[in-house]
């Protein structure tokens, strides 16, 4: 079963029994959870709104790292595949925003202000850069120099710097 809390108040649960739950995120409404669900034996992101569940039908991949946009109903979703997704979940859209030939992205960041994704993205089979995804125009640019493993970008709460750590 699927369950979740709050401190205050009874446990709820929602979903059935089946499949496994991971990554679990609350949208921006405060009254939307999401989670990726492997019941149908392929990884899809599973919605719990006033005690409802629904499936999306987007195609995830297997989710390694998903995050929620702070001020809207929008989610990024890194899966296996090497992929770096963009997601509605009130309008069902889904958009690649970045692949990689040589490895996946393992952690994303949204700006407080939710206009701008940044994510790790492997640039050559030792090179890792920190992107920033641009969700108005959904274009991708690098925000690091290729020359190094940057990862775990950070936004300030202000949104004014990007924070990472590299290996050099």
């Amino acid at each position: 079963a699927f369950s979740f809390g709050l401190w205050e108040g009874a446990v709820r649960q929602w979903g059935t029994d089946d499949g496994r739950r991971r990554h679990g995120q609350w949208l921006a409404d405060g009254q939307t959870f999401i989670a990726g669900c492997d019941a149908s034996g392929e990884d899809r992101l599973e919605v719990f709104r006033d005690g409802i569940a629904r499936t999306l039908p987007w195609d995830t991949g297997r989710i390694v790292a998903m995050a929620a946009a702070p001020r809207s109903s929008l989610v990024a979703i890194a899966n296996h595949r090497n992929e770096v997704l963009v997601g509605d979940v009130d309008n069902g859209e889904l958009h690649v925003a970045d692949r990689s030939d040589h490895g996946r992205s393992e952690s994303l960041a949204w700006s407080p202000d939710g206009a701008w994704l940044a994510y790790p993205s492997w640039t050559s089979a030792r090179h890792i850069a920190i992107k920033l995804h641009e969700v108005a125009t959904r274009t991708s640019t690098l925000a690091t120099q290729p020359d190094f493993r940057d990862y775990s970008p950070a936004f300030d709460p202000a949104g004014k710097y990007l924070y990472f750590l590299s290996v050099r």
